[in-house]
């Protein structure tokens, strides 16, 4: 984005755009605009787009309006990409008492257009005072700087700026950083670490240069000058003060500008560095006078100032430039054409500036500015003549004709009119309404007002005979041109001519001339032209006018000249005479001073004669002085004269020079200032010589004294060369002159050249501490011990002192040195001009101390912050600590130190703090102690070291280091596709090392191609997952993390593979099919879709059989692509299969019909004699229909005759398959051919076979019907038609090959002609025979009658599951096909087809953990078999699991954090997570939903020291699992708040939906627990830990309801290790019990004091405890969780908790190998158990949980503990599984 510093309007360019085009050049090249306010935008470009003529370029803009036109001074543009930019806090260490400094730093880019405008501390608004102690100031040119002076612990806050781009406005906020102030650690000299190097300020303005250096103790500052080649102290004044660290320059000035220099300083060194000051002087131009109004002919003038440096000078006038470079701008003889604004510009490098003022006319001569023409005209139309003038003031118009002025009212043809334009100019017309010839002539419009007259003239010829109007005399003045037209009207005109005295003036001699238009000039008139002239005007066609004029001449007056003397003095006397030469009478005379009239102060006296005029003057003075004018006028016209009159004047003095007094290196400036005329001189002398000074001029000297350009004497710093007699003395050739004699002293007060020395002596030597100190006498030294007198009567301490002509000198002396001998000495020297002091710190150096309190402030999984108190540092400096550490396990701490490593602690990596608000209070030490590892006990110890030598080290202190997340991934990750659409992972955890802590379990992410799945395994012995619910044939990326309580470790390596294929889940699409011949046909199809076809398809397979086949076998084909041509066909109707085929296996296939090509006719056509005059026709339908037969149509004729008749015979949908019969009556006795067609909507098809038959009232008994093989399903109906013909009457008789016959079959029911079986068995199966016969004679017909079987019912199995699938088998035989049924739970049946050949399938796809029914049904040719028994199955997987509180949830004061991780998905992939929080006070949750992420979930904004109601829903493809919770934020100090006195419904459930079943268990399990609780509770009299809580000492009344929520939900606590015994009397001990442990629980317990048991009758179980909260060797198993919420830095990490909790559960299928027993606990019912020890001692304690407390109090006894090492075994996990699944669980 181009972003300008300034709004400028309507731009001029000036390397591309030309005048007139500049808004169409910029918006070609660049998208600019010119905006309608006159702003220039230029848009956004790309880096291709970049233009240096256009985005880098000098612009300039013009402003134009009535006054004139200004342009604007030079507008550089700098391309400035907007780039995305921020800022960051860089903090120094601080030191208490000293200096810490925050610098706002940004990228470098757009460094130069930022700056800093606020600054925040601790999120507040940061406002630091003006003054200059103040505690917070600001430095730097962009107020970059934050300098926090003298440091206290509690500035040890979180800081951040806010900075703004200049030019987009964006405003950015720094992230928080942190400064930390410590106390000083021993001694360090001074080290600057940051200045203010370079800085520009502009000229006026203020900065702030900063000095920031560290040291112990804090240094002490000093600024010094650099002048003339030496450094000069800064002293405080008006505009330049010295704050310590700060050097303020206010109201900067160019003498400011240079280097200047920072001294800190203490007792063990000093450090300078320099600061470069540049002050940026900016160009002011002024111009006066800003408005000048001038008359016309007058002369001004415009004076340009410049500050701000040397600058090239140029001049405009309305944007164009005139003049040159000089300063001064006149113009002379103004006119309307220099009216405008005056522009000023003052130029220097790549700055500019410019002043405008305004030239405006007063009264200014009429100029014209529009004019008529010269023209013809016939006689009779109108005419209008039009002027326009502007003057001031406004001019009005005079017209004349033939210079007479014309009188409206005596022509009323003609009239004038005039009015004032809106440009303000003055418009008149002359309209003649009817021209005539008589109008002709010369017509002049006049414009005339006070200051002038202004005309234009020129002729109207109107067509006519010639003619002369009257003329008046002619009075015309002498020595000026005068031309005289004659009066004529009418044209043509052919000639012109003037006479004088009867003679012709020529054109070329005499005196006066002719001129071409007949025009008579006299040029110059002179006095003889007077006289009487004629004028005669003639017409070509002989007519001519004649007219005489009198002519009459003036002489104008003629001033001779005058001067003034030149060496006119104040108080001379003197007259002037002006007088005139020549010019007719009257002569008046007037008198002008400087253009104005005399004024009468003046007291000048003016007389006037006739022909000249006095001046006189008395007595003149200075105000004499200037331009004098004599006028004279008369009736011809005005003339004057003007002559200078200059005054002499003496000097005087204006300010007269004193004696003067200064300080060595103070400025000298001694005023020495004069007036007079001409203007005085002004010199300095200096006197050499001490009697009789020999004053010499200043120039001379090598002193850097100087004579300013006012006169004034100068020096910046005042040396002893300066001291002396000064003259000065001031001339200007009028008198004597004027001068002094002064003198000039200089003084030096006492000073030392250093300020401060540091010295150092080992104890028990000697030590000399001297000083020197310069100035005048009487000069006294004076020496301090930290501000107290020196005790000279001791014999370890003596002074000596010594003079000299510059100063004195002193020693001071101590022999064996001690340490009360150490501190600051004072050498204070003072004169009568000032005192000095030289500061010398002594150091009395010795050993350190040891350090002292070595404690763990914090703990951190590799780091830990030590604290300690600091010994006597020996009066040296420290120069660092020494740490030693090492590692312990369960040895006594008195190992060896001899190998452990050391660490050198440098003093600026130490933070320091009091030890309580007091300054007097001790200080205290801190250490971030980086690079141990996570989950390890440490034993560290500290030592001091000085330049002297090292400290005895300190007692040793032991850390536990926290636990981290896994530094490894899972190792030897394998990825097996062993079925399709299934992945089986297996794994191997990470090396123990690299647990950093307890190994939770690990997440599974999965990735391919528009699929996301996650999932988390609980356990870390658990090393393999399957995922399911994928793609066939597709191609996943794997990645897995292993977890703990803190989060996720490294991500593996991303592992790829691709799932096994699988039989294409979805038939071909748009499988068509076209007859090619009556024995082919081609079928063609487009593959499954892309996400069906299980993999790659290798080819199809094209399976086909005649529709009127049944039972016939399938004809098979394969084809490669999606077109096969099936041939060797008989014409017919086909019913096609095409299947896609992968490596897999065949897939499902698409089913259609096809038929060939043919369109057959009737299959079978015969013709039976019925009567006299009838035949009976039958016909069975087409083999191949090709459509529904609509009709049939029956052709008859007689034999041998082409004539033929036909009948049409309409069928209904039931007769499509039917034999048809007809009686075609009403023939003759003769042989008759008889044919069929059959018609579809298409049309009619061929003719069936030619049959012939003679109508016969004897006809013999004849079959119609048509024997056929009939196969007909088992169960179905089937009808056999036995239609007659021939004479009646007619028997029928039914027979078959089996007994019985068909009318003695019950089964069989024959009616009429027909034989019916309603359901047919297999034993119907045979061949039936219809006889007929009448007198005449007999016939059969014979039907086969086969029957068909649907297949048996099939006997369906589960042989294998996984979560996403199952796998079926079957025993089946005899079909063709199979549909495999499912359905979800009590959800609808969907059904899958299976190929005919296949024993066993798979349902893929299925939902994890979900019950499933299974039925399968097979189909064959007779239809479909009766449905298998349901199989009720379900995938592997469950619910997911709630994760436990106190490893998923952690706070601070305003944030929730949640390890999702620890979220067990229970083998079912999680879709995703709804979180939802609410305070105890709020009727609304907030909820966001995620994902299973890689890290912790952060949740903000919250309240701190708020209780809140988490609720998590959990969504897998199982279900939903919804578990609540409670948890509290952390105060502002990071304190927990105490629980409420009874927390909201609803915060203990845990609710699982999708899954009926887990509801019922769950319910019986909650049963079980109950009837537990009550035998507990029962048995338990002594201690009644349910009822009171853990602790009934500390409880009230109002946390029963508290306690009871804690024994429900807390199912884990840790334990003492020792055996400990309660007290003498009672010796029962409790041992201690191994981690992981499980052991057997007699049935009868009870609990006791002193001992823990469930009690009940027949009830047994098993105990088992957890994993040590103590540290263990890395060869141990992983450590349990600790609570997030607790403290680190209040726990005792290296001694075992005290607590115990029992968890009582009923486990039915959960398994656990993850290492932690209680991972189950939200799906049981838990109880915490108290276990009583002796009143003396306390056994068990309280976890710092927010839901746990502890059953007794007592002390703690840390002495009597036992630490066992436990090493985790495998093969324990699956016995203990198997354990779980018989016994009751006890959690110990």
């Amino acid at each position: 984005m181009i972003l300008f510093r300034n709004t400028i309007h309507s731009f001029t360019h000036r390397p591309m755009c030309t005048k007139g085009d500049l808004a169409a050049c910029l918006l070609a090249s660049t998208r600019g605009q010119a905006l309608p306010n006159g702003t220039l935008w230029l848009g956004p470009f790309s880096a291709a787009q970049y233009r240096s003529d256009v985005h880098a370029s000098v612009y300039r803009c013009r402003a134009s309006g009535t006054m004139g036109t200004v342009l604007s001074r030079d507008m550089r543009v700098e391309a400035v990409m907007d780039v995305p930019w921020d800022i960051h806090i860089v903090p120094s260490h601080g030191v208490a008492g000293g200096v810490a400094l925050l610098m706002c730093v940004t990228s470098q880019p757009v460094k130069n257009y930022i700056t800093v405008t606020r600054w925040f501390k601790d999120g507040s608004l940061l406002t630091p005072m003006a003054a200059e102690s103040a505690h917070y100031i600001i430095g730097g040119s962009r107020g970059d700087m934050l300098l926090i002076r003298n440091a206290r612990t509690e500035d040890s806050s979180s800081y951040s700026c806010e900075a703004q781009h200049q030019l987009t406005g964006d405003k950015r906020r720094s992230p928080p950083a942190m400064i930390s102030v410590s106390h000083g650690t021993g001694s360090m000299a001074p080290r600057i670490l940051t200045i203010s190097e370079d800085e520009t300020v502009p000229q006026g303005g203020d900065i702030r240069l900063v000095c920031c250096a560290i040291g112990s103790p804090p240094p002490t500052y000093s600024w010094f000058r650099h002048s003339n080649g030496r450094l000069s102290p800064v002293s405080n004044s008006i505009r330049v003060s010295v704050s310590e660290q700060v050097l303020i320059i206010r109201r900067a000035q160019l003498s400011d500008a240079g280097v200047w220099t920072c001294r800190a300083h203490n007792q063990f060194g000093e450090h300078r560095r320099d600061a470069t000051l540049r002050v940026r002087a900016r160009l002011v131009v002024s111009v006066h006078p800003q408005l000048q109004i001038a008359n016309s002919g007058s002369s001004v003038s415009f004076n340009c100032s410049v500050e701000g440096g040397d600058s090239r000078v140029r001049w405009l006038h309305d944007g164009v430039p005139v003049g040159g470079a000089e300063r001064v701008l006149r113009v002379h003889g103004v006119v309307r054409a220099h009216r405008g604004m005056y522009q000023c510009f003052a130029e220097r490098e790549l700055d500019s500036a410019q002043a405008a003022a305004e030239l405006r006319l007063g009264d200014t001569a009429p100029e014209l500015h529009y004019t008529f023409i010269e023209q013809a005209l016939h006689p009779g139309p109108a005419v209008a003549l039009h002027c326009s003038a502007s003057g001031s003031p406004s001019p009005r118009f005079t017209w004349l004709l033939d210079m007479q002025p014309i009188e409206e009212h005596n022509t009323p043809q003609r009239s004038i009119t005039q009015f004032l334009s809106p440009n303000g100019d003055v418009v008149s017309y002359l309209n003649l309404t009817s021209v005539r010839p008589e109008d002709g002539g010369r017509y002049t419009c006049r414009a005339h007002n006070s200051r002038g007259t202004v005309e234009h003239s020129t002729r109207l010829n109107v067509y006519g005979p010639p003619s002369i109007r009257n003329i008046s005399p002619v009075r015309v003045v002498a020595g000026v041109n005068t031309t005289i037209f004659c009066p004529y009207s009418g044209f043509p005109i052919s000639e012109i001519r003037w006479q004088r005295g009867g003679i012709d003036i020529s054109s070329s001699g005499g005196r006066a001339l002719s001129g071409v238009g007949g025009e008579l000039l006299l040029w110059p008139a002179e006095p003889t032209d007077a006289g009487l002239y004629s004028c005669r005007v003639s017409s070509p066609e002989g007519h001519y006018a004649q007219k005489d004029v009198q002519i009459f001449v003036r002489n104008p007056p003629k001033i001779a000249g005058f001067t003034f003397p030149s060496d006119l003095v104040e108080g001379s006397s003197i007259q002037v005479l002006c007088g005139i030469t020549s010019g007719d009478k009257p002569v008046y005379f007037s008198w002008l001073k400087d253009g104005q009239t005399i004024p009468p102060n003046l007291q000048v006296q003016e007389k006037s004669l006739d022909e000249f005029s006095f001046l006189i003057f008395s007595h003149v003075t200075s105000k004499h002085s200037g331009e004098y004018t004599c006028v004279a006028s008369n009736s011809a016209s005005e003339v004057n004269h003007t002559a200078r009159l200059a005054v002499k004047v003496a000097p005087t003095w204006v300010f007269e020079p004193q004696d003067a007094s200064v300080l060595l290196g103070t400025p000298i400036l001694v005023h020495c200032s004069t007036k007079g005329y001409p203007e005085p001189k002004v010199t300095w002398f200096k006197g050499h010589g001490s009697n009789t000074p020999d004053f010499r001029p200043l120039s001379g000297l090598e002193a850097a004294i100087s004579a300013l350009n006012n006169g004034s004497l100068s020096a910046i710093s005042a040396t002893r060369a300066h001291e002396g007699r000064y003259m000065c003395r001031s001339d200007n050739g009028v008198g004597r002159g004027l001068s002094k004699v002064i003198t000039v002293s200089v003084n030096e007060p006492a000073q030392f050249e250093y300020s401060s020395r540091n010295m150092s002596v080992r104890r028990t030597s000697s030590v000399t501490l001297s000083c020197a100190a310069r100035g005048d006498s009487p000069l006294q030294l004076h020496w301090t011990h930290n501000m107290r007198p020196l005790d000279l009567n001791t014999y370890r301490v003596s002074v000596s002192e010594k003079r000299s002509e510059n100063g004195a000198s002193s020693e001071l002396t101590i022999a064996h040195a001690q340490r009360r001998d150490s501190g600051v000495y004072r050498c204070r020297a003072e004169n009568a001009y000032g005192r000095d002091e030289l500061l010398i710190y002594l150091a009395v150096q010795e050993f350190p101390e040891a350090p002292r309190g070595l404690t763990v402030k914090k703990r951190e999984g590799r780091a830990a912050v030590v604290a300690w108190r600091r010994g006597f540092d020996g009066n040296a400096r420290l120069r660092a600590f020494r740490l030693q550490y090492r590692v312990v396990g369960h040895a006594q701490l008195a190992a060896d130190w001899s190998l452990a490593p050391t660490r050198e602690l440098p003093a600026d990596s130490l933070t320091q703090r009091r030890e309580s608000a007091d300054p007097d209070s001790e200080v205290i030490l801190e250490y971030r102690v980086e690079g141990l590892r996570p989950a390890t006990a440490y034993a560290l110890r500290l030592a001091a070291v000085n330049d002297i030598g090292d400290s005895e080290y300190s007692d040793s202190v032991i850390v536990n280091t926290l636990e981290e997340a896994p530094s490894e991934p899972p190792r030897g990750i394998e990825l097996l596709p062993d079925a399709p659409g299934e992945i089986l992972i297996k794994w191997q955890a990470p090396n123990q090392e690299s647990w950093n802590g307890e190994l939770l379990g690990y997440a599974v992410w999965c990735r391919g191609e528009n699929t996301s799945l996650s999932l988390s395994i609980s356990g870390w012995a658990i090393t393999n997952a399957r995922l399911g619910a994928l793609r066939s044939h597709a191609r996943y990326e794997i990645r897995l993390r292993a977890f703990n309580s803190v989060g996720p470790g490294p991500p593996s390596a991303s592992l790829t593979t691709t799932t096994l294929e699988d039989a294409p889940d979805a038939p071909p699409q748009h499988v068509r099919c076209e007859a090619v011949s009556s024995q082919a046909l081609r079928v063609w199809w487009e593959p499954p879709p892309a996400d069906k076809r299980g993999g790659l398809i290798i080819g199809y397979e094209v399976s086909y059989r005649p529709v009127d086949r049944p039972s016939g076998i399938w004809e098979r084909r394969r084809a490669g692509s999606g077109e096969a041509q099936l041939s060797g066909l008989r014409a017919g109707n086909y019913s096609v299969r095409v299947a896609a085929r992968s490596t897999a296996g065949l897939g499902v296939p698409a089913h259609l019909f096809c038929t060939t090509l043919d369109d057959s006719p009737p299959a079978d056509v015969k013709v039976f004699p019925h009567t006299e005059d009838s035949v009976i026709l039958s016909w069975l339908p087409p083999m191949q229909k090709n459509g529904r037969i609509r009709h049939y149509r029956v052709y008859t004729r007689p034999q041998r005759v082409g004539r033929h008749l036909s009948e049409s015979i309409v069928i209904s949908e039931k007769q499509q398959g039917d034999e048809q019969h007809v009686v075609v009556d009403g023939l003759q006795q003769q042989l008759y051919e008889l044919w069929v067609t059959a018609a579809t909507g298409l049309g009619e098809g061929e003719m069936s076979t030619i049959v012939a038959a003679k109508p016969n009232s004897k006809g013999g008994a004849k079959v119609s019907s048509f024997s056929r093989r009939l196969t007909v399903p088992v169960d179905s109906s089937v009808v056999l038609q036995c239609v007659s013909a021939g004479a009646a009457p007619i028997s029928r008789l039914w027979s078959r090959r089996r007994p019985p016959p068909p009318h003695a079959d019950n089964r069989i029911r024959i009616d009429g002609h027909k034989l019916i079986i309603h359901k047919v068995e297999p034993s119907l199966a045979d061949n039936y025979t219809c006889t007929v016969r009448n007198r005449w004679g007999e016939d059969h017909g014979t039907w086969e009658l086969l029957t068909i079987s649907p297949p048996s019912k099939p006997r369906l199995r589960l042989t294998s599951a996984s979560p996403t699938a199952l796998l079926l088998a079957w025993d089946s035989s005899g079909a063709h096909s199979y549909s495999l049924e499912y359905a979800r739970g009590d959800g609808p049946w969907q059904s899958r087809w299976v190929w005919g050949s296949a024993r066993s399938a798979a349902l893929r796809g299925l939902a994890c953990g979900a019950h499933y029914r299974v039925r399968l049904r097979a189909h064959g040719d007779a239809g479909a078999s009766a449905h298998s028994d349901v199989l009720h199955t379900a995938t592997p997987g469950a619910l997911s699991k709630a994760a436990l509180e106190k490893q998923l949830i952690s706070t601070n004061s305003s944030c929730v954090k949640l390890n999702l991780l620890t979220w067990d998905s229970n083998g079912c992939p999680l879709i995703h997570f709804i979180i939802s929080i609410r305070g105890f006070e709020e009727f609304s949750w907030k909820s966001e939903s995620v994902g299973l992420e890689a890290e912790p979930i952060t949740l903000c904004a919250l309240r701190p020291a708020t209780w809140y109601h988490l609720k998590v829903v959990a969504t897998t493809t199982a279900g939903v699992t919804t578990a609540t919770y409670y948890f509290a934020t952390l105060t502002e100090s990071g304190e927990r708040i105490p629980a409420p006195a009874q927390f909201p419904s609803g915060g203990e459930d845990v609710v699982s939906g999708g899954n009926g079943i887990a509801l019922l268990a769950a319910g019986a399990a909650f049963i079980t627990a109950l009837m537990l609780l009550a035998v507990i509770a029962y048995k338990r009299s002594s201690v009644k830990c349910l009822n009171k809580g853990y602790e009934p000492s500390s409880v009230s009344e109002d946390e029963k309801s508290v306690e009871k929520r804690d024994n429900r939900r807390n199912c884990q606590q840790v334990y003492t290790s020792s055996p400990i015994k309660s007290n003498k009397k009672e010796q029962q001990e409790m041992y201690e019990i191994s981690p992981y442990a499980t052991f057997s629980m007699s049935s009868g317990a009870v609990c006791s004091e002193g001992s823990a048991s469930v009690g009940g009758t027949g009830a047994s179980g098993t105990l088992r405890t957890f994993g040590r909260a103590e540290p263990a060797p890395l060869s141990a198993a992983p450590p349990t969780n600790r609570h997030m919420h607790r403290d680190p830095a209040d726990s005792d990490e290296y001694t075992l908790s005290r607590a115990m909790t029992l968890m009582v559960r009923r486990t039915e299928s959960d398994s656990d190998s993850s290492g932690s027993p209680c991972a189950e606990c939200n799906s049981s019912v838990s109880y915490r158990m108290c276990v009583a020890p002796s009143k003396a001692e306390e056994v068990f304690r309280g976890v710092t949980d927010s839901s746990a407390e502890s059953c007794t109090s007592g002390s703690r006894d840390k002495a009597r503990r036992r630490p066992r090492r436990h090493t985790p075994n495998s093969t324990r996990y699956p016995q203990r599984q198997e354990q779980e699944r018989r016994d009751f669980t006890i959690h110990v």
